[in-house]
């Protein structure tokens, strides 16, 4: 023990202070530019705290390695202590505050290097301190910088990783970063990626300035130690040579430098940046998804009419409430995302939402709680545009499979069945004002945007049979005259004798049947009913006498979001309901205090202005005009005949589109058990176990190996070596409890270093006997080897009992035994077995 100790001293004291503190000055500037690579990411006052908290960390890690000795393995032990001790304060300052977030906090921590990549990834940037986002960056700045000084004090040939090391923190940061590049302003100009190009020229500069340092004083001391050992003193370079090295060098440097300072923005300006975040993305699920729009119908069966779906409180100054922006539309059904469109492209970029988005501007702040009833579905009510939400309730905290796009203002709840009844969340939005009048807005452009095959020819007939004004003048006479000369229905037959909710709700109403579908064929059958009515009626000013068009908000929205295309204007539309009455008698009515019942949703569309802002737009055909008795006359006979849908629905062809299908309600004749505790339980479990093996496997994985070569040791063929094997035993045994490596010892000698302070001598009775099977004539017997091997496990058990219990567990754990050099062992055994042969 003191000859290690001895050892110890004697190799840190050649590391002079100098050296330490010139490795860690560039090796430190190589850690901050990487944290200037990963401030986008977070841009938090936190993340500094990380940062420099985990710096500090690392320095006294490495430095202690390199005082004490420690191995890697104990290096990595000493950092992941320290991680798991500091993660919570450090990564998730807020969950302190209360207890019950502060477990959930600490497993975040904890499974941060397996699952920590899936929030870096899913949340919309910046992340600030959300949940335990800050654990990653915790551990890349813990453990990089721990490994790098220790490599770079300490390692004489594995310095050269320090530097590659380091630049991982930059890479980590460019690869977890956005979309986008970054736009500072220089000198009044915005210059596009040039904190990008900066950062990345500054990481290279620094790690080549590190390599070549540690190379040039590397050469200066293999000079003085060939000075030393050889008497002769060598002559260095003039100094006017060394500076126009020197200088050259710096020239080149500075020419790449500035060239890349002026080309590179200019290069990548508006070219994709290609990153991680880029590939994940919830458009596969939403893919899948029924649209929304298809369903409306749903909403005004006799079961959801009167059902309170959801209740909103609060919102103030909120006049209504959205599940879904449909904002595609291919002449079949409407769609939240554009299946054609790239992971680019922001009006499908649905991402998590961390701990607080930005409010737009000109908006107020407001604050809603939400409590879904019998509503089931992936599309989350919201109220204007969201900043931050909590979710509460209904199976637990649901934030992980919330995601939101800001461009249309929807969220999601994935995976299914998103939200189930009992959940509830508190969201936090902005509310724009009072939107300007629809007379006054200004298209956008001049040409339609949606193609001509999925736009019936009765849409552009009709609108120039209007002679309607363009602009946004045109868009309100077009609006109000299709919602006049439409009529209401939400359904293609109803029972007279039990009439549906719907319909009674409407007071008196003259139901007339309408086919559910929102596509090409079916907006051209409501287009043409509208101008065959005006060319029958010839020109009059009765908007009473126009009622042609039967439907409801699918088919109404879809026809005027076909119009505002038409005359210039982009647009969308939005499945949700209103929180306040407008006044509009032939409008959807508001939810009640809150309460949002199937009778209150509704579609609209939203219009967006030449200035950016999107106004919405009531398109509910009016239900208190009826249809005029001439237009019935001209009707195709009706059978009479009662018609029982449930058994004689209509088979649609193979082709045909199923959501031009009427409704049709499946009869669930199974119950299916919830497994979804169970599988929660399992999820838990297996990411516990894949922790505790990421932690704990390669502890048991050095002991098994251990328990391995011992044992093929022990049960060697060859009496031989299986003595020369006890001998390895014992010799790793002692070096692993701290005793110096075999050099150039004989048996004799080692057994002798080896030994107690009692001065027992049962290493040296080892050191015979193994000598005596190598030279010797005579074949060892197997109850030699016995006896032998009862020896070796008796040294064992001194060697531990010397020690205390961390000891023992060092002992057990060190790999020193592993790497010792073997050769001149092996050498020994090459060389005598010839010589006992030829005896």
């Amino acid at each position: 023990m003191r000859r290690r100790s001895r050892t110890r001293r004697s190799r840190t004291a050649t590391v002079s202070a100098g050296f330490l503190i010139v490795n860690a000055a560039l090796l430190d500037a190589l850690f901050l530019v990487g944290a200037a690579a990963v401030w986008p990411i977070y841009r938090d006052t936190a993340f500094l705290v990380v940062v420099g908290a985990a710096l500090v960390a690392a320095h006294l890690i490495a430095y202690a390695g390199l005082r004490r000795r420690w191995s890697g393995w104990w290096v990595t032990l000493a950092a992941i202590a320290t991680y798991v001790v500091v993660g919570v304060p450090l990564a998730s300052p807020s969950s302190l505050t209360q207890l019950d977030t502060l477990l959930p906090a600490l497993r975040g921590v904890i499974t941060a290097p397996v699952t920590g990549w899936k929030d870096l990834l899913t949340l919309e940037l910046p992340l600030g301190s959300y949940q335990t986002t800050l654990a990653p960056a915790l551990l890349l700045f813990l453990g990089i910088p721990t490994a790098a000084l220790s490599l770079a004090w300490r390692a004489t040939r594995l310095w050269v990783l320090s530097a590659p090391l380091g630049l991982a923190l930059t890479a980590f940061g460019v690869l977890f970063g956005a979309r986008s590049l970054s736009a500072p302003v220089i000198g009044g100009v915005r210059v596009s990626g040039a904190l990008e190009v900066f950062v990345g020229a500054a990481a290279i500069l620094l790690a080549l300035m590190f390599t070549v340092w540690r190379t040039v004083h590397r050469r200066r001391r293999a000079l003085r130690s060939a000075e030393v050992a050889s008497g002769v003193r060598t002559t260095g370079r003039t100094g006017s040579a060394v500076a126009g090295r020197v200088g050259i060098a710096s020239g080149m440097i500075v020419v790449a430098l500035t060239a890349g300072a002026v080309v590179g923005p200019w290069a990548i300006a508006g070219q994709p940046r290609d990153v991680l975040r880029a590939g994940i993305d919830p458009r596969i699920e939403l893919a899948g998804q029924l649209s929304p729009l298809s369903q409306y119908r749903q909403f005004f069966t006799d079961e959801q009419f009167d059902t309170v779906l959801f209740t909103v409180e609060g919102a103030a100054g909120a006049d209504r409430v959205r599940l879904a922006t449909l904002s595609f539309y291919d002449g079949q059904v409407a769609r939240a995302i554009d299946p054609a469109a790239g992971v680019a492209d922001q009006t499908t970029a649905f991402v998590r939402v961390p701990a607080s988005l930005p409010s737009p501007p000109d908006t107020t702040p407001t604050t809603a709680g939400v409590d879904i009833g019998a509503y089931e579905g992936i599309w989350v009510p919201t109220v204007g545009t969201l900043t931050s939400i909590t979710f509460d309730g209904g199976g637990g905290d649901r934030a992980d499979g919330f995601f939101y796009n800001a461009e249309t203002r929807m969220g999601i709840a994935l995976p299914e069945p998103g939200l189930v009844p009992g959940t509830t969340y508190r969201q936090q939005s902005a509310v724009a004002g009072e939107p300007p009048p629809l007379a006054e807005l200004t298209p956008g452009r001049d040409t339609p945007q949606l193609p001509a095959a999925i736009v019936p020819e009765s849409v552009t007939d009709w609108i120039a049979v209007q002679e309607a004004p363009t602009g946004g003048e045109g868009l309100q006479v077009l609006i109000d005259r299709l919602r006049a000369r439409g009529f209401l229905s939400h359904a293609l037959a109803v029972d007279t004798e039990q009439p549906a909710a719907w319909t009674t709700a409407l007071g008196d109403y003259a139901f007339e049947p309408s086919r559910a579908g929102h596509s090409t064929d079916r907006i051209d059958r409501l287009f043409t009913a509208l101008l065959d009515r005006q060319n029958e009626m010839g020109a009059v000013d009765d908007e009473a006498a126009l009622v042609a068009g039967v439907g409801d908000d699918e088919q109404f929205a879809v026809a005027a979001s076909m119009i505002a295309d038409q005359l210039g204007f982009a647009s969308r539309i939005v499945l949700g309901a209103r929180l306040t009455d407008a006044g509009d008698a032939a409008a959807v009515p508001a939810c009640i205090a809150g309460e949002c019942r199937g009778a209150n949703m509704s579609a609209w569309i939203e219009v967006q202005d030449a200035s950016g802002l999107w106004v919405p737009v009531d398109v509910t055909p009016q239900h208190e005009v009826g249809m005029r008795p001439e237009l019935d006359q001209r009707r195709d006979p009706q059978n009479p005949t009662e018609v029982r849908q449930e058994v004689a629905e209509p088979v649609l062809p193979a082709e045909a589109n199923p959501a031009d299908s009427g409704e049709r309600d499946e009869d669930d004749t199974t119950t299916e058990t919830d497994l979804s505790a169970l599988w929660a339980a399992l999820r838990v479990a297996g990411v516990s176990l894949l922790v505790l093996l990421v932690l704990v496997g390669p502890l048991l994985l050095i002991v098994l190996l251990k328990a391995l070569r011992r044992r093929t040791r022990r049960g060697s063929p060859d009496p031989v070596d299986r003595f020369t094997g006890g001998w390895d035993e014992y010799v790793d045994t002692a070096v692993d409890h701290g005793y110096p490596a075999p050099r150039t010892q004989t048996r004799s000698e080692l057994a002798a270093g080896y030994a107690g302070a009692a001065g027992d001598d049962r290493g040296a009775l080892l050191a015979e006997w193994t000598d005596r099977s190598v030279f010797d004539v005579a074949e060892p017997s197997a109850d030699d080897s016995e006896r032998f091997w009862e020896i070796v496990d008796e040294e064992r058990q001194r060697f531990a009992g010397e020690a205390g219990w961390w000891a023992r567990v060092r002992a057990r754990l060190s790999l020193r035994s592993f790497v010792r050099s073997r050769r001149t062992l092996s050498g020994r055994r090459a060389a005598t077995r010839p010589r006992r042969d030829r005896r």
